[in-house]
């Protein structure tokens, strides 16, 4: 009788692993559930010196991204700054992101920056969602982000509620839930500085990765999953 129910136990836990493994991804515009935190932060800067772009990962040294130029965004008055595309790559196997930013406006060509962190999760947390987002610190500034699609593994997919145009002085949060099962992941688009001065960091936009606690349904598959791995190591 206990191995039946050990057995058809496992066979759960396998049947509902395997459903969930099917669920495509996909992102939807909410907001960041309670207790989360940031895990990762992939930052590009209307910056005229060094450290244009950055990645800062939980529990890792921020890295910098290299300098390409001054004024590589383009016109530090007025409008019109160029086109610059930009991709936030989540390795779910490695439990890596990195963060390219390119000098065309089509990902065309290799990375004017690049970089690669692996970043430390809180215990009990996992990735849930993105914001995507921009930081002006002047009523002056400017910055659009456009053209941004998601892509699971199946192909990029359109996500029309994370483009917008942002001014003023404040933090821009557009923050998106990652639906389905977590696995590796790109989200890419385009940014374009529209007006402003500035030598600092203080235009700039941002993809910040938010871990946080499973929801409940999550929570119970894997302790489900860990209660038949507790009885099968008792048969």
């Amino acid at each position: 009788m206990n191995r039946i129910m050990i057995s058809s136990t496992i066979a759960a836990a396998c049947f509902i692993t395997g459903s969930a493994m099917a669920q495509p991804m996909s992102l939807a515009q909410g907001s960041a559930p309670s207790g989360s935190s940031s895990l990762f932060n992939a930052v590009g800067t209307f910056n005229f010196g060094n450290q244009k772009a950055r990645l800062e990962a939980a529990g890792q040294t921020t890295l910098q991204g290299g300098n390409p130029g001054n004024g590589w965004w383009g016109p530090n008055t007025g409008t019109g700054g160029l086109e610059r595309s930009w991709e936030v790559i989540w390795n779910n196997t490695l439990g890596t992101v990195t963060f390219n930013l390119y000098a065309s406006n089509d990902f065309s060509g290799l990375p004017a920056m690049t970089m690669t962190q692996t970043p430390v999760f809180t215990a009990g947390y996992t990735l849930v969602g993105l914001d995507i987002g921009a930081r002006l610190t002047n009523a002056s500034m400017g910055v659009t982000i456009s053209g941004v699609e998601f892509n699971d593994g199946s192909g990029f997919v359109s996500v029309g509620t994370a483009n917008a145009s942002y001014s003023g002085n404040a933090f821009f949060n557009n923050y998106h839930a990652i639906n389905g099962t977590l696995g590796s992941f790109t989200l890419r688009g385009i940014t374009q500085f529209t007006s402003g001065t500035t030598t600092g960091d203080s235009m700039r936009f941002f993809v910040n990765g938010i871990q946080a606690v499973p929801t409940p349904g999550a929570a119970a598959l894997i302790g489900l999953g860990g209660l038949a791995a507790t009885r099968r190591r008792r048969r």
